[in-house]
C-alpha cells in the first residue's frame, strides 16, 4: 500500500464521521452539517477544508481525511490526521488553504486565525503547504507552542506510520472498487473504538454497542478478536489479555464492565476459551500458553455450574440479560445453543492443555461432562420427524420451538455427517435461519437494522457456515448475499449524504454507523469472499488481483497482458485445445429472446448456469412467465457477477415490487435512477413511474412488460 490518502477506498464526507486522535482520546473533530467542514461537537466555529461544490473525492479514517480534486488529484489534494488531543495537523498543494470561521468572535492575523468561545481559544495556523488547527488552548501563546510542536514531525512520516498500520486491511480489498468502501470502514470503525486502559480496565478494550456509558462487553470478544487477527493481530493479543484479568474470584467472568468497575450480574456467552485458542494460533508462544492456562483452569468448571446449577448436564439460561436469543427466555428452559457453546468450551480447552507440556489432560469428570452435552444435543434436542434441532427442554417437557439456536449445532466441528446434512439442506432450501417468519430477513440490507437478525446471529451464522460447510456452496451463498448487502447500504448511505447536501438537509444520524460486531462481520466475509475468489478465480481475475496488490497502472497492465495473449496464442497454434461454446451459444441464446423464440433461449441459457448473460435472460423470461421470486435470485446473482449491469439492476427492482417486497423495490428503483439517468434516460423514466407506483402500494405496474421490450434488457446493458 503506498498512501492510505491516495489508495484507500472513498467515502462521502458525510455528516457526522467522528474523527480520534488515539484510542485514549475521546471525540475530537466531527464532519460538519456544512459539507466539506470541520468541526467540534457544540462548537461555535467551522474549518472549511474545501468548498461544498468542489469536484473533489474524499477518504475517511478514524484519525484523519485526505480531499482530493477529481482533475490531477496528485498535484491538488488535502490530508489531515488528528495528532494529539484538539490538534489536527494536515498539508495541502494545489488546492486552497482550509479557513475557519464562525458568526463572531473571529481574530485574523498574518498566518493566524483564532476563535475566542468563552475561556477556550481555537487557532488555525498556516506555514508554507501545511496548516495546523489547535483547540482548547488557553491563551493564544499556548496554542502556538501547540501548533510549534505539530509542525515539527514530519507530515510524510505520519502518513507513512497511519499507512503501514493499514497493510493488512489493504490486503483484504479487492479489484472491483464497489465492495471496498464498507471494508475501509469497518476497519476505521474498529480502530476508533479502542480505549486505552483506565480504571478497572488495565489493558486495551473497545467501547461496546448499545450502552449509555463507555463499557467493554465480552459478548463481543470473538467477533472482536476474528477480526483484529485480520488487520492487526497485536491488537488481539492486546483485546484478549485484559479479558483475562478480569476474572473473578469464583473463576467467572462479568458479561460487560465500565472503567469505573460497575459490571454485570449475568455472565458471558461461553466463549473465552475458543477465543483464547484463536490467538494462540496467531501467537503459537509458550509464555503466552502458560498465561492462559490458570484462568482457564477455573473459568471452564466455573461456567459448566454457572448454566447447569441442577448439575442434570441439560445447561440453560439463568437470565433473560445473558440470553443468546432474545425474547426466548423463560426460567428452566433449556436450548441447543448453549449446549453447543459449552461442548466446544471444552473441546478447546483440551486441545489448548495438549499444547502445554505442563498443561494437566482434561480430568475423567470433565470428559464425563462433554460426554452428556453431546447426548444433550443429539438426542434432547434433535427432533428427528423435523430432522432439526428444534427441540427445547422446559421443565421436564420436550416442545418444539425452532430458533436461531437450532441452526447453530453447525458451529460444532463435532456434529455427525447426517445432522449436518440435514440442517444444511434445510438451509439451501428455504435460504433461510429456523424461527423465522420472512426467508427474506437474513439478507437485510440494512446492515445496521439488526431487528430480524441480530449482528452477532449473522456473524455466528458464518462461523456455523465455516465449520459445517465443507463444500462451501451454501457459505459462499452467504457470502455473496452479504457482501452485496453491505456493498448496497454503502452506497444507499453515499447517495442519501448527497441528497442531504444538495438540498441543505441536516441528519442526527451517525455517519457510516456501523455497530464493533457487524464491523467484524464485514471484514471477516471479506476474507472468506477473498479465499473463495483465490480458489476459483481464472488467470485473468488473478492478474487482475495482483495488478491490483502491486499498484500496477492500466498501462502497464496492458503491456503485461499483450505478452500474455502473445504466449497464449502461440500456445493454442500449437496445442488447439477445444473452445468454450458459452460466448457464441449465449449470443444465439439472445437472438432467440429477441425474436420470441422463448423455449429455445430458456434451453440454452440452462446449459450455463453460471453465466451471468444466462442469468439475467432467465430471469427475464420468468418475470414474463410472472414468477417473479424465482427472477429475483436470478437478478441477484447477475448483479454479483456485473456489478454495473442496468437491466440487471431494473429487473430486481421490479422483481422486488411485483413479489411484493415494496420497500426494496423503492430503494433499488432509486440506485437504478441515480447511477442510470444519463445514460438510460427512458428507462430511468420508467423507472421513476415504476417507484411512485410501489409507494402507493400498487403490487403490479400496468403495462410492466414494456421494461422487457426496451433493448437494454436484450443483454447487460454494459
Amino acid at each position: 500500500m503506498q498512501n492510505i490518502f491516495s489508495d484507500y477506498p472513498e467515502a462521502s464526507c458525510k455528516q457526522g464521521w467522528v474523527f480520534n486522535a488515539a484510542p485514549d482520546v475521546r471525540a475530537e473533530f466531527v464532519t460538519a452539517e456544512t459539507a466539506g467542514a470541520i468541526t467540534q461537537p457544540g462548537a461555535a466555529w467551522l474549518l472549511q477544508v474545501m468548498e461544498p461544490e468542489a469536484p473533489c473525492s474524499t477518504r475517511l479514517l478514524y484519525n484523519g481525511f485526505s480531499i482530493r480534486a477529481r482533475k490531477r488529484p496528485d498535484q491538488n489534494h488535502i490530508y489531515a490526521l488528528v495528532t494529539a488531543p484538539g490538534v489536527l495537523r494536515g498539508s495541502v498543494a494545489g488546492l486552497p488553504q482550509p479557513r475557519l470561521t464562525a458568526d463572531s468572535g473571529i481574530l485574523q492575523e498574518e498566518d493566524i486565525t483564532l476563535h475566542q468561545d468563552g475561556r477556550f481559544l481555537t487557532a488555525l495556523v498556516h506555514r508554507n503547504n501545511e496548516f495546523c488547527l489547535v483547540t482548547g488552548a488557553s491563551s493564544r501563546e499556548q496554542a502556538l507552542e501547540k501548533a510549534q510542536v505539530a509542525f515539527e514531525e514530519d507530515f510524510e512520516s505520519l502518513t507513512q506510520h497511519e499507512t503501514g498500520r493499514r497493510q493488512r486491511v489493504d490486503n483484504l480489498f479487492g479489484p472491483n472498487p464497489r465492495h471496498n468502501p464498507p471494508v475501509a470502514l469497518a476497519a476505521e470503525t474498529l480502530m476508533r473504538r479502542l480505549r486505552n486502559g483506565t480504571g478497572v480496565l488495565s489493558g486495551l478494550w473497545s467501547e461496546a454497542e448499545g450502552f449509555e456509558q463507555e463499557t467493554f462487553s465480552l459478548n463481543e470478544l470473538y467477533p472482536l478478536v476474528e477480526a483484529w487477527l485480520l488487520i492487526e493481530p497485536e491488537t488481539a493479543l492486546k483485546l484478549l489479555r485484559t479479558v483475562l484479568s478480569l476474572q473473578q474470584a469464583t473463576g467467572g467472568f462479568p458479561a460487560w464492565i465500565e472503567p469505573g468497575g460497575r459490571c454485570a450480574a449475568t455472565a458471558p456467552w461461553p466463549m473465552l476459551v475458543q477465543t483464547c485458542e484463536l490467538v494462540l494460533r496467531s501467537f503459537p508462544d509458550p509464555e503466552l500458553l502458560e498465561e492462559m492456562l490458570p484462568v482457564l483452569r477455573k473459568y471452564v468448571p466455573w461456567a459448566l455450574r454457572r448454566f447447569d446449577p441442577h448439575r442434570d448436564r441439560i445447561p440453560a439460561w439463568q437470565s433473560e440479560q445473558e440470553i443468546f436469543v432474545p425474547g426466548d427466555f423463560e426460567r428452566g428452559k433449556a436450548t441447543p445453543e448453549l449446549t453447543v457453546m459449552l461442548i466446544n468450551e471444552i473441546e478447546s480447552f483440551r486441545r489448548v492443555c495438549e499444547e502445554s507440556e505442563h498443561g494437566e489432560v482434561a480430568t475423567t469428570l470433565l470428559m464425563e461432562e462433554h460426554n452428556q452435552l453431546v447426548q444433550a444435543l443429539t438426542g434432547t434436542f434433535w427432533n428427528a420427524k423435523a430432522r432439526a434441532f428444534s427441540n427445547v427442554w422446559h421443565n421436564g417437557h420436550l416442545l418444539d420451538e425452532p430458533s436461531f439456536g437450532s441452526f447453530l449445532p453447525l458451529f460444532w466441528n463435532g456434529l455427525g455427517d447426517g445432522y449436518k446434512t440435514a440442517l444444511l439442506q434445510n438451509f439451501e432450501d428455504t435460504h433461510s435461519f429456523p424461527g423465522q417468519v420472512d426467508s427474506g430477513n437474513w439478507k437485510q440490507e440494512e446492515i445496521d437494522d439488526t431487528r430480524h437478525l441480530p449482528a452477532i446471529h449473522q456473524f455466528m451464522a458464518l462461523e456455523a457456515l465455516r465449520t459445517a460447510d465443507e463444500k462451501r456452496a451454501m457459505l459462499m451463498l452467504f457470502v455473496r448475499r452479504a457482501r452485496e448487502g453491505f456493498a448496497a447500504w454503502f452506497e444507499r448511505e453515499s447517495i442519501t449524504a448527497a441528497r442531504l447536501t444538495a438540498h441543505d438537509r441536516v441528519t442526527d444520524a451517525p455517519a457510516f454507523a456501523l455497530g464493533p460486531v457487524t464491523a467484524s462481520l464485514v471484514l471477516n466475509v471479506q476474507q472468506e469472499f477473498q479465499r473463495g475468489a483465490q480458489e476459483t478465480a481464472t488467470v485473468i481475475q488473478r492478474l487482475r488481483g495482483w495488478a491490483h496488490r502491486m499498484r500496477i497502472d492500466a498501462g502497464e497492465l496492458r503491456i503485461i497482458a499483450v505478452f500474455i495473449l502473445a504466449a497464449v496464442f502461440v500456445h493454442l497454434f500449437y496445442n488447439n485445445p477445444s473452445r468454450d461454446d458459452a460466448v457464441p451459444r449465449l449470443a444465439e441464446a439472445v437472438l432467440h429472446y429477441e425474436q420470441g423464440r422463448y423455449t429455445e433461449a430458456m434451453e440454452i441459457c440452462r446449459r450455463y448456469p453460471d453465466e451471468a448473460l444466462s442469468q439475467l435472460l432467465q430471469a427475464n423470461l420468468l418475470m414474463l412467465a410472472e414468477r417473479p421470486v424465482e427472477a429475483e435470485e436470478l437478478y441477484r446473482a447477475a448483479l454479483i457477477q456485473e456489478t454495473g449491469s442496468p437491466s440487471a439492476l431494473f429487473g430486481l427492482a421490479l422483481s422486488l415490487h411485483m413479489s411484493g417486497r415494496l420497500e426494496e423495490g423503492v430503494r433499488r428503483y432509486g440506485d437504478f435512477i441515480d447511477i442510470h439517468e444519463m445514460t438510460h434516460p427512458a428507462a430511468a423514466q420508467l423507472a421513476n413511474e415504476f417507484r411512485t407506483l410501489a409507494r402507493e402500494a400498487f403490487l403490479k405496474p400496468p403495462k410492466w412488460r414494456r421494461l422487457y421490450v426496451m433493448p437494454m434488457m436484450n443483454d447487460l446493458g454494459l
